[in-house]
């Protein structure tokens, strides 16, 4: 079979991709590393592609890469992606047979809308289907031989002394055209789940050898929760009912002492994960 392109999907959490990472610009694209963006910097995305049968691509595939607020769930196309999108054009280069190519730096200069952070959403896709391939971007959706979708949706929360207290905003999404009722839940994770991504930050591999442990974790349907709600929060939300092609906006709220600790934050519907995020939270001291 030929002709064929993927986009590797994170494991064990698939929306925690290793084919798709941000570097300042100026710097080294070497994958995989994790960056942190900055409002108003400039950076480069880059995405990796693969094509895993016997004959080469040379041509008739693109490349659509873009942002988003960090989204459990399906993020509706349009109008979700509509002003995000980083690139949507061909994919130039060929693709050996049984290879993985980088593809060329996107520039990106993040502009924040949720108080920080953002995901981003890769799809290669068959230019040849009629129309654009899809309807939602699903980053679980299986590859098909027209396209395959990826995410990279790792933040980075620092929290600082004394008060150890960390807020993170994102939103849940449905991307179909009616109403769903899900399952949102926050749970501690091993840092080494995150292992291949760490060498771009500061500490580097390092941040696994000092686990911490998140207290006091839960999610608020809010961007901005005042004490009241943060203190009554709890890990796990059931019946969150989200309109059809609808966004509602959440906090992730706790407390973390000392050490690192990764939390996955996943959207479920009739018992399977649909959608998921990911925070690394680091206590640092004044």
């Amino acid at each position: 079979m030929s002709g064929l392109l993927n986009i590797d999907k994170g494991s064990p959490s698939w929306w925690l991709s290793n084919d798709i990472w941000v570097t300042p610009a100026g710097d080294p694209t070497t994958p995989p590393g994790l960056t942190d963006p900055t409002e108003g910097k400039p950076y480069n995305v880059s995405v990796r592609v693969h094509d895993k049968y016997s004959e080469p691509v040379s041509s008739g595939w693109n490349l659509f890469l873009c942002w988003a607020i960090p989204t459990a769930g399906p993020i509706p196309v349009p109008p979700a992606a509509s002003g995000q999108i980083l690139n949507n054009a061909a994919i130039s280069v060929p693709i050996p047979a049984m290879s993985a190519v980088q593809l060329a730096p996107i520039p990106w200069t993040p502009v924040f809308r949720n108080g920080g952070h953002e995901c981003l959403v890769a799809m290669a896709y068959n230019e040849q289907a009629v129309g654009f391939p899809v309807t939602s971007l699903n980053g679980d959706a299986p590859d098909t031989d027209t396209y395959s979708i990826a995410q990279k949706n790792l933040g980075v929360v620092e929290v600082v002394s004394p008060m150890k207290r960390f807020q993170y905003a994102f939103q849940v999404s449905n991307g179909v055209d009616e109403e769903r009722s899900v399952v949102i839940e926050a749970r501690q994770a091993p840092l080494s789940e995150i292992a291949t991504f760490l060498p771009g930050l500061k500490k580097g591999r390092s941040v696994i050898d000092k686990p911490g442990k998140v207290e006091h974790v839960g999610i608020i349907e809010s961007h901005q929760p005042d004490a009241a709600e943060l203190e009554r929060a709890k890990p796990v939300l059931s019946r969150v009912k989200i309109a059809p092609r609808g966004c509602r906006p959440f906090t992730l709220g706790g407390s973390l002492q000392e050490g690192n600790a990764l939390i996955h934050v996943t959207q479920s519907l009739n018992d399977r994960v649909v959608g998921g995020l990911s925070i690394l939270v680091m206590a640092t001291e004044k």
